[in-house]
């Protein structure tokens, strides 16, 4: 059986500043290199490898989902962690996932799929658990290599 910390690859933050916090990240503990991506019209984001963990900082704007708004800190070069990411490797898992999230009885604040359905996604609501979301991610077809851009340091 699949444990629901299968897959772990991602910590991701919430940034108020994107140039200040990515530039800090590399002052403080030398992580210089990422890629920068407009993820939707409220939301930027910036990827970058460290070893085997990809560290994701997203900066939002007005209109952007609650979920992450409510964690921005006011510092504009600090980062608060808001979620780890876990990469799931196939349909059967994915689908399993779905099932014990709904048994669990988390709340999904939000999920969906882009890319023509390749690039599935949800955030389990799992800080009672955790103290921080859980986002399940379920790769396929040309979204299968949408972090090969990614910078490593």
């Amino acid at each position: 059986m699949t444990t629901l910390f299968d897959g772990f690859y991602q910590m991701g933050f919430v940034a108020r500043d994107l140039d200040q916090a990515t530039a800090a990240l590399g002052k403080r503990f030398g992580v210089k290199h990422f890629r920068r991506k407009r993820a939707s019209p409220t939301m930027d984001a910036a990827h970058a490898w460290v070893g085997s963990t990809m560290l994701e900082l997203i900066q939002v704007s007005a209109g952007a989902p609650d979920i992450y708004t409510a964690y921005v800190p006011e510092e504009p070069s600090a980062v608060r962690l808001h979620h780890h990411g876990f990469r799931v490797a196939d349909a059967a898992i994915w689908d399993e996932i779905n099932r014990r999230i709904e048994e669990a009885g988390w709340a999904t604040p939000m999920r969906g799929a882009v890319m023509d359905g390749q690039l599935n996604y949800i955030y389990a609501d799992t800080r009672a658990q955790t103290g921080i979301y859980s986002e399940f991610v379920y790769l396929t077809g040309a979204a299968t290599s949408i972090y090969d851009d990614v910078p490593h340091n």
